[in-house]
């Protein structure tokens, strides 16, 4: 893992992050703050990457990705006041609460080296993490009792991924108008 990644993943991975915000709401019996989902993938020099999705119950998010620019690590944030991304932040961290109970409480988050697995996690007020590792494959059937808690993370990807679709759209006209002027 590279430093770059690694910073940004120990940022989510504690909470006191957030503290310098208004009072931070904590969902549920566990009081989970954060909440999200490491995963794994191979590039195409065969290096395996990581992909961070986080979220907070104030309602922000982000996504990292290792890659292999001169920073090390690609990303996106948002969903600060509102929008989609927002209120996917929002669905996801509904969904930890209610599932935190079903994750063993960790020392570390351990990095996912395994591209067949994922690792869904949260953070509680206090600290507390939470964490398991399963097969993809597995979590991806609506009968697992963690289906719920890894749909919204991918929503919140997909959410990720719209946003920047826009974005690009907006921007290609700009830069067009600029050239035939």
């Amino acid at each position: 893992m590279n430093n770059a990644y690694e910073s940004m993943r120990t940022f989510w991975l504690d909470v006191k992050n957030l503290q310098h915000k208004k009072e931070v709401p904590q969902l549920g019996e566990q009081h989970i703050c954060v909440a999200g989902v490491e995963m794994a993938a191979v590039d195409h020099q065969g290096a395996t990457k990581n992909l961070l999705i986080a979220a907070s119950s104030l309602g922000n998010a982000s996504v990292y990705f290792e890659n292999n620019s001169p920073s090390g690590i690609g990303g996106f944030t948002g969903g600060a006041t509102s929008g989609p991304i927002h209120e996917r932040a929002q669905q996801l961290l509904q969904e930890a609460s209610y599932a935190a109970e079903k994750l063993p409480v960790v020392a570390t988050l351990a990095a996912q080296k395994d591209p067949a697995k994922i690792t869904l996690f949260t953070v509680s007020g206090d600290g507390t993490l939470r964490a398991t590792e399963l097969k993809e494959t597995e979590v991806r059937n609506p009968e697992h009792p963690l289906y719920a808690f890894f749909a919204y993370t991918q929503q919140l990807l997909g959410a990720f991924r719209t946003q920047q679709e826009e974005a690009a759209k907006k921007a290609v006209p700009v830069a067009s108008e600029s050239t035939e002027k």
